[in-house]
Formats: structure tokens, C-alpha cells, sequence
């Protein structure tokens, strides 16, 4: 029986993840000595999200930057208060006519 293409990569999807978390931290090896801790930080980053069902997506570099940013909003709103945070979103919605 032959698989499909796309349901063969739906179910490496988080295998994907991983496979790029593993190029990025052989890639940090180029990078200056200051900014290797930032290419491991976003190895991190994208590894939480490979238990994810994001091989909807279908890219796996798409889904690696999806992870990525999601992670960053995390980090950059984890000091606002939820009030403020929906404030800041609505604001935006607001700005993109929604």
C-alpha cells in the first residue's frame, strides 16, 4: 500500500519540530559566542510546541516560526496585566478594521 506525500508528512509533523530545533543548535556553532545562547533559546522554543497539532499548517518551517512568535508574544506579555493585554489586542483589532 502506498502512502500519500502529505499523510507520510503529517506524521512526521513533530518530528519536524524537532528535526529543525536540531539544525538550529548545530547552526549556533557559526554564530558569535554572544549570540549562541539566543540560537538555543529558540531551539527551546520551538521543541514546546511539537506536541502540538500544527501539521495542519503543512510547512514545517511555517510551523516553526508559528511556534516561535507565539512563544515571543508569551514572553513579551507575560509582565502585562490580562486587562492591559486585551487592551493592547483590541487596540490593534481596531487598527486592522476587525
Amino acid at each position: 500500500m502506498t502512502d500519500h506525500p502529505e499523510s507520510k508528512h503529517q506524521r512526521k509533523g513533530r518530528e519536524d519540530l524537532h528535526e529543525t530545533a536540531d539544525r538550529w543548535l548545530r547552526a549556533r556553532r557559526a554564530l558569535p559566542a554572544a549570540d549562541q545562547p539566543h540560537a538555543e533559546r529558540l531551539a527551546e522554543m520551538i521543541r514546546v510546541h511539537a506536541t502540538d497539532r500544527l501539521v495542519a499548517i503543512g510547512d514545517p518551517l511555517e510551523v516553526a516560526v508559528f511556534s516561535l512568535l507565539i512563544e515571543l508574544v508569551k514572553e513579551q506579555t507575560a509582565g502585562e496585566s490580562p486587562r492591559s493585554a486585551g487592551i493592547t489586542m483590541q487596540g490593534k483589532q481596531e487598527k486592522l478594521g476587525r
